[in-house]
Order: structure tokens, then C-alpha cells, then sequence
């Protein structure tokens, strides 16, 4: 049995979807982990 779902998308969501698809095509994203290490390295210096 399989289920569909239809999802509605105001302009708003279908630019953020668009923009997240371009960032993770040209690299521009930073994976929860390394992000964690970025921050850690920031509070050690404080």
C-alpha cells in the first residue's frame, strides 16, 4: 500500500528550497559536526 502525500509551497519555501540545493551544489554547506568543532575551538579562545 502505498501513500501520496501533496505538499503546497508558497514562493517563499520554493526560493529557500532553491537556494539550499544551489549551496549544496557550490559547497557552501558545513556538515552539524563540524560546525560543533568550529564552535568548541570559538569557546576555548574566550
Amino acid at each position: 500500500m502505498s501513500t501520496l502525500e501533496i505538499y503546497q509551497l508558497d514562493e517563499l519555501e520554493i526560493d529557500i528550497i532553491k537556494k539550499s540545493e544551489e549551496d549544496i551544489k557550490y559547497g557552501r554547506v558545513i556538515s552539524q559536526e563540524d560546525l560543533d568543532k568550529e564552535d568548541l575551538e570559538w569557546l576555548s579562545q574566550i
